[in-house]
């Protein structure tokens, strides 16, 4: 009994793993733009500081910590549609050879 009939581009896999790429990178942009502004205190001001500071902390210690996730994230997944792609070829590869020795 065969299965459905399924077939899968790995080349847009690959170019979808590429554009993933690119969004990681732009998570990472602003995953530095976070780090930079909760560095630098003084970007609410002399008068807002002392009020705003405490309260906008935690906020922004969270925000990096999610953004930094939200990147490690993307790249892993940009690797994992790379891993499909290949183990997608070697099978195909495989199951191509069986059929060609009549196996």
């Amino acid at each position: 009994m065969t299965g459905p009939e399924i077939r899968l581009s790995t080349g847009e896999v690959r170019r979808h793993a590429r554009m993933v790429d690119e969004a990681g990178a732009m998570v990472e942009e602003a995953k530095a733009g976070a780090k930079h502004v909760n560095l630098h205190d003084e970007v609410y001001g002399v008068l807002c500081s002392p009020l705003f500071v405490p309260l906008i902390n935690p906020l922004q210690d969270w925000a990096v910590t999610e953004i930094r996730n939200g990147a490690e994230a993307t790249k892993h997944l940009a690797e994992l549609l790379r891993a499909l792609a290949d183990n997608t070829d070697i099978t195909d590869q495989a199951a191509a050879n069986r059929l060609r020795a009549g196996k």
